[in-house]
């Protein structure tokens, strides 16, 4: 039974790519009708010979080596992540003119299921042909040293040195300018998070400038990234491979420009890379890492960095250790020591040491937050917030995000009543939540989950438009290398505002789907369903962004791009676990 079932996937895709081309082909006429009845038992013919001729003998060797509930969960999941994809890539729908004689609804239905059908199909192939793939491990059989890492962090300095001496001193916007007057002042406003705005104070005591602030950025995420690739040569990836995904992450200008930009998102990202290095480290190892004190400690920090460097960081850093006590149940104690250090910062940080500073309690976020939920649940009838959500609808044949700009500021005060009953509260709800979840489908969800948006844009890709926002502190950009600015860029605005080709360079989302396939392969790979804790940190932040209202702006997401990036190698990865459970 084993050895039926890859031949059963195969033997579907003649008939799912039949059925997409026949619902290309015009069909207007019952004589138009010959052709396709001719040709298309002819085409699946040959896909068939070709599957069993050159794909099927070699798949079939490939897929013995899984059990056969691997075997289902490796398609189960390809089948759901190509169902999935179909409603998050372009595709396009054959037009109704083709196929007259059937319901358009219907057509739209079964072509969508058959293209999920057909990509999963291909996803589960290709999974198991990348998972089997037998790469030459490296000829060294050593570990690497505790120095191993500063090659590449010498890599890494110096290329990001070049950008900031191109975009000197730094950029800056203008919520930059809001905590470094925060700075100036000592007056400390938890509206950006107070813990980045002492790691701004603090950098400041080498030079009073920016520059101080994005050399620390360049630093620590040169660290940490190099940690990362020092890490790779542990688990005996191919120097080249290593080597070439050290220069990409190197020379991206994606990189090269958010590095120097000061932003809370740049620190909270780098903490993100390392808590993912770690559960990295953690999974390669079959937990052995996390039995040396200093591990548990690192991982401590980095989850407290991680909920100090910005507001939302708790569900990602919380959740990623709860996933440890789930699946690495016997060395409970370990996470809870992590735990108990990753609190004792956060808690003692918000606590103490807020109050000794005197930092102050921002009401600018809920006073300028938009909260659809809040317009669905307490909006009078007929005022501007219910029509505004009257307005949205799945089937706009364009849409406009730009809500904020449709509705005064005042309509907290002036749209809302409170003081309505349960009955009233729950009817509003029934009828307006739907509208207001399409709109998340449509817009706040599009830079988590959805590859390429005609209509979609992406904000705050660095801040090379404006590069220092005016101030009255006197700091003016000055580059050193203008000619190497202008080249970057360029580069960055054009493919930041071209959803042509912003989809594969700024929107999170295609990173997103291929940090997951990385996980995927490793997980059929090694047969442990734990390596997807290695996508988990990101996956987390996607989710906990496509439930509340955010602009669409990459530097949000920017952890995304970073882990997704630096994981790439792992397709390259050959150590398989000893006996014992570790690797190294």
């Amino acid at each position: 039974m084993k050895n039926l079932l890859p031949v059963y996937y195969t033997k579907g895709i003649p008939i799912l790519l039949v059925i997409l081309i026949f619902f290309w082909l015009p069909k207007s006429e019952l004589s138009s009708l010959v052709l396709p009845v001719l040709l298309l038992p002819i085409l699946g013919i040959t896909i068939n010979g070709f599957l069993n001729r050159f794909v099927i003998p070699k798949f079939v060797n490939q897929i013995q080596e899984y059990s056969l509930n691997w075997q289902w969960f490796a398609f189960g999941l390809s089948f759901l992540a190509g169902l999935w994809l179909t409603l998050n890539i372009p595709l396009m729908t054959p037009p109704v003119y083709r196929t007259p004689f059937l319901p358009p609804l219907f057509v739209r239905v079964v072509y969508r299921l058959t293209s999920g059908a057909a990509l999963g199909v291909f996803i589960f192939l290709v999974s198991i042909w990348v998972a089997s793939k037998k790469i030459k491990p490296s000829s060294e059989d050593q570990m690497a040293n505790k120095f191993s890492f500063v090659k590449y962090f010498l890599l890494f300095i110096m290329v990001w040195g070049l950008y900031l001496l191109a975009f000197f001193p730094a950029m800056m916007s203008a919520d930059s300018f809001n905590q470094w007057r925060q700075i100036l002042t000592g007056v400390y406003i938890d509206h950006h998070p107070p813990f980045h705005s002492f790691t701004i104070w603090l950098a400041t005591r080498v030079a009073f400038t920016p520059t101080s602030v994005a050399v620390f950025q360049v630093l620590f995420l040169g660290f940490v990234a190099a940690q990362w690739f020092s890490f790779f040569e542990n688990i005996r990836l191919p120097r080249w491979v290593i080597w070439v995904a050290a220069a990409l992450f190197a020379l991206t200008p994606v990189n090269g420009t958010m590095v120097n930009t000061l932003w809370k998102d740049v620190p909270f990202s780098t903490s993100v890379l390392a808590l993912s290095l770690f559960l990295a480290k953690i999974v390669f190892t079959d937990g052995q890492w996390i039995h040396n004190w200093k591990a548990k400690i690192l991982l401590g920090v980095v989850c407290a960095l991680v909920l100090l460097f910005r507001h939302d960081g708790l569900p990602l850093g919380v959740g990623s250790l709860a996933a440890l006590f789930v699946f690495y149940p016997r060395m409970w104690k370990n996470w809870i020591i992590a735990l108990a250090i990753c609190f004792g910062l956060y808690f003692g940080v918000r606590g103490p040491l807020y109050q000794a500073v005197g930092v102050q309690k921002s009401t600018v976020l809920a006073e300028s937050s938009l909260s659809l939920y809040t317009m669905a649940a307490y909006a009078k009838p007929n005022s501007e917030s219910e029509n505004l959500i009257q307005s949205f609808s799945l089937l706009a044949p364009n849409w406009d995000c730009q809500i904020r700009d449709k509705i005064s500021s005042e309509w907290r005060s002036t749209d809302l009543d409170y003081s309505i009953s349960p009955i009233e509260l729950t009817n509003n709800l029934l009828q307006r939540m739907p509208r207001v979840l399409i709109y998340f489908y449509r817009c706040a969800r599009s830079m988590e989950w959805i590859v390429w948006d005609p209509y979609g844009e992406v904000r705050n890709a660095s801040h090379v438009e404006v590069l220092v926002d005016p101030n009255p502190y006197g700091i003016q950009h000055d580059s050193k290398i203008p000619w190497l600015r202008d080249i970057i860029r360029g580069w960055v605005i054009k493919t930041s505002h071209d959803p042509s080709l912003n989809w594969f360079t700024w929107r999170p989302a295609f990173f997103l789907y291929i940090n997951l396939f990385v996980s995927f392969v490793l997980i059929l790979r090694y047969r442990s369903i734990k390596f997807g804790l290695i996508s988990l940190p990101i996956l987390i932040q996607s989710m906990t962004f496509s439930l509340i209202f955010a602009e669409p702006n990459f530097r949000y997401h920017y952890a995304v791009y970073l882990v997704s990036l630096v994981s790439l190698p792992f397709l390259f990865s050959t150590s398989l676990p000893k006996d014992d459970g570790t690797i190294l």
